[in-house]
């Protein structure tokens, strides 16, 4: 009985131990940024370079003047933010996740990087890096309300990249988009 009750406790601390692990994609700097390079067979990149500003466009409603555009590069960038519900202590909080997203056109591929990722409630604004830094997370595993707001985060979070790559994917493969919807 108590070898059941040790290998018992071990599994729970086990849990717990990988419910601390929050894994994001790190650049060379340590920064958080979701990248990918997605190809676009048989798509030139004029048309492609089309697509990432109408992805602005239709997704969060911007008017070219207000897009950050390279023409040279074939790359347009821009900052916006969403909001997501995090439940915080049993309530639904609402929090702005803001971060930016770059599209770059080559023929028959793209890439595009979503970065500079910050929380932001009606009392603090935090970056990422720093929610979910080592410090932060040795700190949840100490307290179990805080790990359960930190996991409702990272949950949260995630599911809002995983929106924001999917309304790129749908924008950029959509046949030839029409310019003069600006």
């Amino acid at each position: 009985m108590k070898k059941i009750f040790l290998l018992l406790l071990f599994i729970s601390f086990g849990i717990q131990a990988q419910q601390a692990k929050f894994d994001f994609p790190l650049n060379e700097n340590g920064q958080i940024i979701f990248t990918e390079v997605v190809a676009a067979d048989g798509k030139a990149k004029t048309d492609l370079f089309t697509n990432s500003k109408m992805f602005f466009v239709n997704t969060y409603k911007v008017t070219q003047d207000k897009l950050k555009i390279n023409s040279e590069a074939s790359s347009v960038t821009d900052s916006q933010y969403s909001i997501m519900t995090v439940k915080i202590n049993g309530s639904d909080v609402k929090v702005k996740l803001y971060y930016t997203i770059s599209i770059l056109s080559k023929d028959n591929k793209y890439k595009y990087e979503i970065k500079n990722i910050l929380t932001k409630t009606e009392v603090s604004e935090t970056p990422l890096e720093k929610l979910f830094d080592k410090t932060a997370t040795e700190k949840a595993a100490q307290k179990p309300k805080a790990m359960e707001t930190l996991t409702a985060y990272y949950g949260a979070i995630n599911a809002e990249i995983e929106n924001i790559k999917t309304n790129i994917k749908k924008e950029m493969s959509k046949a030839n988009a029409n310019s003069s919807e600006w």
